[in-house]
């Protein structure tokens, strides 16, 4: 068979290619293939205050630093990152354990609809781990908003607590550690 320089059958690729005469090799016969089972966009889970794989195989990335809300979601994006998607019980599982007692940042809010909770990627919410009574948007009587999700690691359960987004109409309430995913 007469293979014209430049192409490259899968079987073939370590060949010899080139022009007549050259002793050149193929990328592949250099570098070796790539391992079957190796990502394409796979890095390293690094970063952040701590750092763990999730049962999926995704990255949790903790910060301890409080933020608000806007801020939070800006410094995940920042590492190429989003608040964390809790959309499974296997992986808020894993999250809760792992944000221990800190209170947390996670990419649920009702912002665009009062009491409509969706994840920061427009995703509808299937899965929930609301504590009990909540979200309750601050609770009866109250005059402010709670729009953005935690998980309440300060509760012995640390389920979900919907808080406000930021310090602006609770001084005491709005900023908090935050968990990054990728």
């Amino acid at each position: 068979m007469r293979i014209a320089a430049g192409a490259c059958l899968l079987v073939a690729c370590s060949a010899t290619l080139g022009r007549r005469g050259s002793d050149r090799t193929s990328d592949a016969a250099v570098d070796g293939p790539a391992p079957a089972d190796a990502a394409i966009d796979a890095r390293p889970c690094t970063g952040g205050d701590a750092h763990m794989v999730g049962p999926g195989g995704e990255c949790l990335v903790m910060f301890n630093t409080p933020k608000t809300y806007v801020d939070a979601k800006a410094a995940c994006a920042a590492i190429d990152a989003h608040l964390a998607y809790l959309k499974d019980a296997a992986l808020d599982s894993v999250a809760e354990t792992f944000v221990g007692s800190a209170n947390t940042f996670i990419g649920l809010t009702d912002l665009a609809v009062e009491g409509s909770f969706v994840w920061d990627d427009g995703t509808p919410v299937t899965y929930t781990n609301w504590h009990t009574g909540e979200p309750n948007n601050g609770g009866s009587g109250a005059t402010y908003q709670e729009d953005c999700a935690i998980i309440a690691g300060a509760r012995v359960s640390a389920q979900w607590d919907d808080r406000p987004c930021d310090a602006s109409e609770v001084p005491t309430s709005g900023v908090f550690a935050y968990l990054c995913q990728y």
